[in-house]
């Protein structure tokens, strides 16, 4: 899709694929990383062109998810894969190049949901038993923990210019979106 400077969104291409699709994330101008759903290869890449691609040197876990049991997302400049598994309470964070996979795991992520890639690399993850944003380093040091004071938040994003970032939660409860300043 385009969106025009007058917020007007153009439909540029419909790629069909193999698989069902959990999250998405760019890799860069031409590809997508993507989580897939009722597959056993977790994370996927996909071009504009609609080529499909497994990436077979990352040891993910063998595991098949349903929707709303992980996220993924990625951080372009370190070629790194990020998956968050809501059910083992545990956010991979996965070297492109070299293979390595760290394995967070911290009593501040519980429920992990989404996940987004923000200013410096830093990745926020959302906390939904702790009701909270976590902010990892890009290797997948935690550094800080935010209360958000909102049930269950389910989806965080950052802003294109880096400055706000965005939190909504699932339909339980009080259903809110928070916006927060960056600095």
């Amino acid at each position: 899709m385009s969106v025009s400077a007058e917020n007007k969104i153009t439909l540029l291409k419909t790629l069909t694929t193999s698989f069902n699709v959990g999250s998405i994330s760019n890799m860069d101008d031409n590809t997508f990383l993507v989580g897939s759903l009722d597959d056993p290869r977790p994370v996927r890449s996909i071009d504009i062109n609609g080529k499909e691609r497994d990436i077979h040197h990352l040891q993910l876990p063998n595991k098949t998810y349903k929707n709303s049991q992980f996220a993924c997302s990625y951080i372009p400049s370190s070629k790194t894969v990020l998956l968050s598994d809501r059910e083992q309470n545990v956010v991979y964070v996965c070297n492109n190049i070299t293979g390595e996979i760290r394995e967070i795991k911290d009593g501040l992520i519980s429920e992990p949901r989404c996940l987004c890639v923000g200013p410096q690399d830093a990745v926020f993850v959302c906390s939904a038993n702790t009701s909270s944003i976590v902010q990892l380093s890009s290797t997948g040091d935690v550094i800080q923990s935010l209360n958000l004071n909102m049930y269950y938040p389910r989806a965080v994003t950052v802003s294109n210019d880096g400055t706000r970032l965005v939190v909504s939660n699932s339909p339980y409860g009080q259903k809110m979106i928070k916006l927060f300043r960056i600095e």
